[in-house]
Order: structure tokens, then sequence, then C-alpha cells
């Protein structure tokens, strides 16, 4: 009887792996791997062989072996950010940007972010985490191996420990890796002031959220955080343990993306409005430049530029930001067609944003296939990676596996 999660994949069409670099930086992106008639082997759930179909059918010769000749192969893709955690839905404010109102001044009215935060106090968390595993599901289907989880809808401290047991129930329960950022720092929730909100946030919820949280998000932004605000935010998620993050640049550049550098930022979020100083400071530290083109879609906005971005030597991902008001699109190969078609990127610098850089924006050793790898592996049904991204409105892996077991 074979090892459990152990076999071999031989010959492959074509493999196709992101560079090792954890994160990749600027044209180093573009430098992947095609190898042609390859074989991957994965022995109780890790990669112990990558190379040829013949070298890895010598190396297991005992393993069971698929045979994937016409198919391509990659890493699982991972979503670096997603608010997978909500209750209810804002199809109202879809059909009301469409007939012309902004995503600001839905806001600006009660609606938004402080819609679903209403929503999440009133949902039974039995509910809200049988909602995230059926999302995570969804993921799963779609190729997503390693999902970062938002808690950010939940603005009153007990709001927000029921997303986070919710989370932490439904990541026991998922098929994939979920790891959880805390965003108590959305929004300032209706009936409180700026500053009793954020001194319940340093007091309270922040420490609650550390025991559980790997990430201390902040949304800085006009009508959120300013920068001196979220600064004092992310300081205090340090003082904590919990490394910072930042919603920063969407709708208008304040300075956070560079105040975020400075503390050390595991990644900087949205983007479109960057400035120079913004790129330099990525360029030059070890936050990752995480685009977000569904969104950039979703509200029709401009797209973040990621070929200057990379041109000017930073490490850029993708994800999907998938959420309940601003992107209604879970799919990272639609993410990574974007990032081709919309946002000057290569093919090969798209599965790098989607794999290597994703787990460098949320700190996971993953991405790569390289040996001693947990062995998370797509399927595609085409031959080669420019197919993929040419597919990406509709396409869905034939196989999905996470660390050797085979979920799809």
């Amino acid at each position: 009887m074979d090892p459990v999660n152990s076999f071999v994949l031989a010959p492959i069409g074509e493999l196709h792996l992101p560079p090792d670099a954890h994160p990749t930086k600027g044209a180093l992106m573009r430098q992947t791997s095609r190898l042609a008639k390859a074989g991957v082997v994965v022995e109780g759930g890790i990669v112990s062989f990558v190379g040829s179909a013949a070298g890895a059918i010598s190396h297991a010769p005992r393993l069971d072996r698929i045979d994937l000749g016409k198919f391509l192969v990659t890493p699982g893709l991972i979503d670096c950010h997603t608010h997978l955690s909500w209750a209810g839905n804002r199809a109202d404010e879809f059909v009301r940007r469409s007939l012309g109102e902004t995503y600001e001044q839905i806001a600006a009215a009660g609606g938004g972010i402080l819609a679903s935060a209403r929503a999440m106090e009133a949902i039974a968390i039995e509910e809200l985490t049988a909602s995230i595993v059926a999302r995570c599901d969804l993921l799963a289907d779609l190729g997503t191996t390693t999902i970062e989880s938002k808690c950010s809808y939940g603005l009153t401290p007990e709001a927000s420990l029921k997303e986070l047991r919710a989370i932490q129930d439904a990541a026991a329960q998922a098929d994939q890796t979920v790891v959880t950022t805390y965003m108590g720092a959305h929004a300032i929730p209706s009936g409180e002031t700026r500053e009793q909100f954020i001194k319940t946030l340093l007091e309270t919820m922040i420490p609650a959220a550390s025991k559980t949280s790997r990430f201390n998000d902040v949304f800085c932004e006009e009508g959120a955080f300013d920068v001196e605000e979220s600064r004092t935010i992310l300081e205090a998620g340090i003082r904590h343990g919990m490394r910072p993050k930042i919603h920063s640049d969407e709708f208008n550049a304040l300075g956070g993306t560079e105040m975020a550098v400075s503390l050390g930022a595991v990644s900087c979020d949205h983007l479109l409005q960057v400035t120079e100083s913004g790129i330099r400071a990525l360029a030059s530290g070890n936050s990752v430049a995480v685009t977000l083109p569904g969104t950039a879609l979703y509200l029709d906005k401009q797209y973040a530029d990621a070929r200057r971005l990379i041109d000017s030597g930073c490490a850029v991902a993708l994800g999907s930001d998938f959420n309940p008001g601003s992107c209604q699109i879970p799919s990272m190969a639609f993410a990574m067609g974007l990032a081709v078609s919309k946002m000057g990127m290569t093919p090969e610098e798209a599965l790098t944003a989607a794999t290597v850089n994703a787990a460098a924006a949320i700190d996971e050793p993953s991405g790569t296939l390289s040996i001693g790898e947990r062995a998370d592996i797509c399927v595609w049904p085409c031959s080669h990676l420019e197919e993929m991204i040419y597919e990406f409105a509709f396409i869905r892996p034939q196989m999905v596996f996470v660390a050797g077991e085979r979920v799809v």
C-alpha cells in the first residue's frame, strides 16, 4: 500500500514554477521555470522530487502514478488578501454604483463597511462559520490552496471575538491553510466617536485578537484612518506580536505606504494611487506590494500600475480581495488574467505574484513546489501557462492537491 498522500505526477505536459526567492523582486519575477515532459514526486504530502518524467518514475517506482501529459501543472494559488468572513450581502450597493453613486458616497451614507458591520453583529456564529467554510470550498474549486482571511467587519469587541472564533472554527474544517489577519481598524462604528473607538481598539480589541491573528491591518484612507492614527494602530499590534499590514493608496495617496514600510509591514495592499515616494519605499524595503485587480474592475477604478512597480524593483503579489461590497470575484486565475490584460504584467510575473510573492505577503513558506515543501498543486485543463491566462474568465483546475491530499 502506498504511503498516505504519496504519488507520482508524470509525465506532465508543462510544469511551470516560479522562482525560489521569497519574495521575488523586479525583473526576477519573470524568471520562472518551464519544464516539458516533467515529473513531480510527493511523499507523505511533501515534494520529494522535481525534474524529468523519467527521473520521477525512477525516483519512486512503486508509487501510484498519474499521467498528466496533456496538462499544465503549477503550484497551488495563494490568495493573500480576502475578507472571507462576512454576513448578508450588499447587492443593493452594486446597483446603486451602477446608477452613478460612488463607493465613497455610499459609505458616507452609512452603507459599505458599516452595513456589513451591522450584519456581522446580527448573525449567529454557527451560520457565519458555515458560510466561511462554503467560501473556502469555492476557492479550493478555483485552485486556491492557501487563504488569508481578514477579521474586518466585527467592529465591537463582542462582534470581533465572534468573527475571530468563526474564522478559527472554519479554518479547522477547510481543506486549505487559512491565515488570519485582524482588521478591527476598518471603519468607525456607528454611535462611537473616533477617539472612543481607537481607545477600545488599542486597549481591548487588538490584545484579544493577538491570540489568534498573525497580522494587524488598518484601512488608511480618507473617511477611515489617517496616517498617524494608522501608525498608532499598527504599533499597538506590533507590541502584541502582530506583524503590520495596511490598506493604502486605494482612493487617495496619504503616505500610508511609506509609513507602513518604515514599520516593517509584511505587505501594503491596493496601491491604485501609489506615488513615486511609495514605490521607492516598497522597492527599497521588505514589504510586498499586493495588487487587487478584481476590486478595480468591480468598482470601475483605475488599476494599480503593476508594470511600474515591477520595473522599479518591487515584489508584487496578487490577491482577490473577495468581499461583500467591493469585489465579488473569488478566482485567483481571474486576478492573474486581469493582471496581464489590464496591469501590464507578463504571464510569468502573474504566476510569481499569485504564488511565491503572495506567500511572502502572508509570511507563508510555500508557493514554489521546491523539494521539502508542502505539496500544494494545481492541474489545469490546458497545455501551457499562456493558455491558462487566455482562458482566465472561466478556467478551473482539473485537480487540486493540498499537502498531497486531492481536494478537487
